[in-house]
C-alpha cells in the first residue's frame, strides 16, 4: 500500500490556494447538500426516538454539538453516529460513480464536528473535506469492493479520518498513522440490508462516521495498523484486488470530488438510469398503467439486482426499479409513494410485477465512466417503443442547474417557511466566506429556530 500512503502524502500538501475554484465550488454545494440531507433525515422514526435519549435541549460541555434543524445538542460521538445516519436515511445524499458509493456522507460528520470543536474557518473546512474526499474515493476506486458489500461504513472512515486530522492540525505521521488504523476497521455490511430494506444499512454510514473520529483516539493512545494489513484487507478479503496505479492516476487533474453526483430522486443511483429512460420515453409516448403489456429494463449489473417487484417496506422500495418506474408510470411523484395508501396501491403492485429488470453484458462493460440503461415499454395495442440512457442525470457530465438543487434543498428544509429556508440556503452557501465555521452554522440554526 506504499502508492496509497504516497497518494495520502501528496494531498497532504495542497494548500488552501491549490484548491482550484471549481473544487471550492462543488466542495460548498456538496456540503449544502450534505448538511440538508441530514436534516431531513433526522425526522425518520429511527433517528427521532433515538434523538429522546441522546440529545438535550440545553447545551453544555458535553453536550455541545448542534443536531441541525431540531434546537438539540449532543456528544461528538452520538453526533457523528447521528449525522452519518440521517445523512443517507432518505436516499438522497450525493455519490462517486469511481468510488462505488456516497463519500460525503463519510466526509460531513467527522469534518463538521472536528471544524466547531478546533474553530476552523470555512476555507479549513472545505480543504479538509476536500482531501478527505479524494483519499476515501481513491481507495474505493482501487479496491473495488466486493459487490456482495454495501459501501456505507467501509472505505469512508478512512476519508472521515484525514479530514478530522487536517482540522486538528495533525502533522503528516499522525495522520497517516490515523488513515492506516481507519482504513483497518472497515465494517462487514451487506448489500442484503439495502435490497430488503433493513434499516441496519443506514446505521453502517453511522457508525462509519463514528469510526473516523474514534481513530484519533486509538492512535494518540498507541494502537497501531501498517500498509501491510490494509493491503492484505482491501487487496484480498474487501476485493480482489487493487489496481494500485488508480491511487495516483491523474490524481488532482481533477480530483475526483469534482466527479460527483447529486441525486433528485429519492432512491439507489443504480435505479437513476432506468428511471431518466423512462421520463425521457414518456415525453416521447402517453403511457397508461392498464395499456401496458411488459416493461423490460435493461441495465448494468450492479443495477439490475434491484428487481424486486415487490417491496416489503419503504427502504426496499427506494432499492427496487420496478416500484420505482410503476409509480411514475401512474404518474405519481417519487416523493409520495413510500408511505400510506400510494406505497400498497393495488395498481401500482400490479404494474410491478410486469417489469423485468435483466442485465445487460454490454452496459456492465461501460463501467465505472458510464451507468446506462434501457426500458421498453410494450402496450397491449402492439406498440413498443424503447429510450436508451448511457447515465443518469446530475452527474459531472450531466448536471443538473443550481436552480433545480436549491428546489431539493428547499424540499429537504420543507418544514420551514419559504423565505425561512431561502435564508438557511443562502448562508450554507457562503461557507467558503465565513472565518467561523461555528458562526456559520448557529446563524442558520438561529433561522431554523424562529422559522
Amino acid at each position: 500500500m506504499e502508492r496509497f500512503t504516497d497518494m495520502l502524502s501528496e494531498l497532504l500538501d495542497l494548500r488552501p490556494e491549490d484548491i482550484p475554484d471549481e473544487t471550492i465550488e462543488r466542495a460548498t454545494w456538496m456540503i449544502a447538500d450534505t448538511l440538508f440531507a441530514a436534516c431531513y433525515g433526522f425526522a425518520s422514526p429511527e433517528l427521532s426516538a433515538y434523538l429522546e435519549n441522546v440529545a438535550f435541549a440545553e447545551r453544555d460541555e458535553l453536550h455541545a454539538v448542534p443536531v441541525f434543524g431540531t434546537g438539540l445538542y449532543t456528544t461528538s460521538a452520538q453526533a457523528a453516529m447521528l449525522y452519518g445516519t440521517a445523512i443517507v436515511t432518505n436516499e438522497l445524499d450525493e455519490g462517486n460513480q469511481f468510488a462505488k458509493g456516497h463519500p460525503a456522507a463519510h466526509m460531513l460528520a467527522p469534518a463538521l464536528i472536528t471544524a466547531l470543536e478546533h474553530k476552523a474557518s470555512g476555507a479549513e473546512l472545505i480543504r479538509a473535506f476536500a482531501i478527505g474526499y479524494e483519499v476515501a474515493a481513491r481507495l474505493a476506486y482501487a479496491s473495488n469492493m466486493n459487490d456482495d458489500m454495501h459501501p456505507h461504513g467501509t472505505w469512508g472512515i478512512v476519508g472521515g479520518a484525514v479530514a478530522s486530522g487536517l482540522l486538528q492540525k495533525k502533522s503528516r505521521q499522525q495522520i497517516i498513522e490515523a488513515a492506516l488504523l481507519a482504513a483497518s476497521l472497515p465494517l462487514a455490511t451487506s448489500w442484503e440490508a439495502a435490497v430488503t430494506g433493513m434499516t441496519v444499512r443506514n446505521l453502517y454510514a453511522g457508525i462509519g462516521s463514528f469510526l473516523a473520529l474514534q481513530a484519533w483516539e486509538f492512535q494518540a493512545a498507541g494502537f497501531a495498523s501498517s500498509e501491510h494489513v490494509v493491503d492484505h484487507l482491501w487487496g484480498t478479503i474487501l476485493s480482489k484486488g487493487i489496481r494500485y496505479e488508480l491511487f495516483q492516476t491523474d490524481l488532482w487533474a481533477p480530483p475526483l470530488l469534482n466527479k460527483n453526483y447529486f441525486k433528485l430522486y429519492p432512491s439507489c443511483r443504480f435505479s437513476h438510469s432506468a428511471i431518466d429512460a423512462l421520463l425521457a420515453l414518456q415525453q416521447e409516448m402517453e403511457l397508461h398503467a392498464a395499456q401496458i403489456d411488459f416493461v423490460q429494463v435493461e441495465t448494468y449489473g450492479l443495477a439490475a439486482r434491484l428487481d424486486d417487484p415487490d417491496p416489503a417496506n419503504a427502504l426496499a422500495a427506494k432499492f427496487s426499479i420496478p416500484f420505482l418506474l410503476s409509480v411514475l408510470i401512474h404518474g405519481h411523484s417519487l416523493y409520495d409513494c413510500f408511505s400510506g395508501a400510494l406505497f400498497q396501491d393495488r395498481s401500482v403492485r400490479e404494474l410491478a410485477k410486469k417489469i423485468r429488470v435483466t442485465e445487460s453484458a454490454e452496459m456492465t462493460a461501460l463501467l465505472p465512466a458510464k451507468r446506462a440503461a434501457r426500458v421498453t415499454v410494450a402496450t397491449r395495442e402492439g406498440t413498443t417503443k424503447s429510450v436508451y440512457v448511457d447515465a443518469a442525470s446530475g452527474g459531472f457530465d450531466q448536471p443538473f442547474p443550481t436552480e433545480l438543487l436549491r428546489d431539493k434543498f428547499t424540499s429537504m428544509l420543507g418544514r420551514w417557511k419559504a423565505d425561512v429556508s431561502s435564508k438557511m440556503i443562502a448562508e450554507a452557501l457562503l461557507l467558503p466566506e465565513r472565518t467561523s465555521v461555528s458562526e456559520w452554522l448557529e446563524r442558520i440554526e438561529s433561522w431554523s429556530v424562529e422559522g
